[in-house]
């Protein structure tokens, strides 16, 4: 039986503790992936936040050249698909968030523009990722940490990041808790009250812009589903779309 990797216990409390003190979630996403090299060095790193349909609002570089970072950022975040892209599915495992190692040497065999324009002239060698969720589980911030020239990152750097995962996971959701009686854009609004408490949710997501595809993935229903509770709630405030809707309720 192998030996399980020896964690810093005492240095992963203080990066906690540090983080923890930042409550603003741009201001939190930065401090964690500053602070989180004294414990899992890095050559590179990349911090991106997510709207609700999973576009980038805020972004952070960490030595990451500014032709590397603007190509990625014009070109690779929107055409790259499947596993690499920022649409691909993320799920948040209960009590160890989302965390992945990608090995480039291991998929070199893979030849289109991503990896022989983007990943090999960059010499990208290893890339430890992870993932921050918000409240309705939907993927909300990605960290990627980056080994150049055939760096590899241990097992107890691996272990280490899972383990910081679960807590920052925590730490982040709090950032978007609702206090208490805080009111709602579409409190008041007549016919509200004949909403069921899905068709809130649904009605919250819409208020933030969010689109039925990822209203669906973020509540898991299906795409037919959230168009249905879309409709009912149209119905029952009297509207026929969401530019009526969002006129409504801004005039309410």
């Amino acid at each position: 039986m192998g030996r399980r990797p020896s964690i810093p216990w005492e240095e992963c409390s203080e990066f906690l503790l540090v983080c923890g003190s930042e409550h603003e979630p741009y201001r939190f996403s930065v401090r964690v992936v500053e602070r989180i090299r004294d414990l899992v060095p890095y050559d590179q790193a990349i911090c991106l936040m997510l709207d609700g349909n999973r576009k980038i609002v805020r972004k952070h570089f960490v030595g990451v050249p500014e032709r590397w970072s603007q190509m990625y950022l014009n070109y690779y975040s929107k055409s790259v698909t499947d596993d690499f892209s920022l649409t691909s599915d993320a799920f948040e495992i209960a009590g160890r968030g989302y965390v992945d190692l990608i090995d480039w040497r291991d998929i070199d065999w893979i030849h289109d523009d991503f990896m022989d324009n983007y990943i090999k002239p960059r010499n990208l060698s290893e890339s430890l990722s992870f993932v921050l969720f918000d409240l309705k589980g939907s993927p909300a911030t990605i960290f990627c940490l980056d080994r150049l020239n055939d760096g590899r990152f241990s097992d107890c750097e691996v272990e280490v990041v899972r383990l910081l995962t679960a807590h920052l996971s925590n730490l982040y959701k709090n950032l978007f808790v609702r206090p208490t009686g805080q009111v709602r854009m579409w409190d008041g609004a007549v016919g509200a009250g004949d909403l069921t408490p899905r068709e809130r949710e649904v009605l919250d997501l819409l208020c933030q812009g969010i689109k039925p595809v990822y209203i669906a993935r973020e509540l898991h229903i299906s795409l037919g589903t959230a168009n249905k509770h879309i409709a009912h709630i149209y119905r029952k405030l009297g509207v026929d779309n969401k530019q009526e809707l969002l006129v409504k309720l801004l005039g309410k």
